[in-house]
């Protein structure tokens, strides 16, 4: 199972912790697996149309990632999120 690492940010988002394992053969079906667990976290990362958010970044492996790049069951997946304002 991929791991997916998600930023203290959201730690109040959820209720299974910062560190979660799940299953998929690409970014986009791995956070649905992570979706089907933390619901509320899909707000968090993805717009309206499903689109990873303008401030969310996301790395599998150490390279920037897309819903449709491949993931390995020994993946690590980063979630980093934007602090702005000004």
């Amino acid at each position: 199972m991929a791991t997916i690492i998600l930023p203290r940010l959201l730690g109040q988002a959820t209720r299974n912790g910062l560190r979660q394992e799940v299953d998929g053969e690409d970014l986009a079906s791995a956070l649905d697996g992570l979706f089907t667990r933390e619901p509320s976290l899909k707000a968090h990362l993805l717009d309206e149309t499903g689109s990873i958010r303008q401030h969310i970044l996301i790395f599998v492996d150490g390279r920037r990632a897309q819903l449709g790049s491949a993931i390995e069951s020994s993946s690590e997946i980063r979630i980093l999120q934007a602090v702005s304002g000004g």
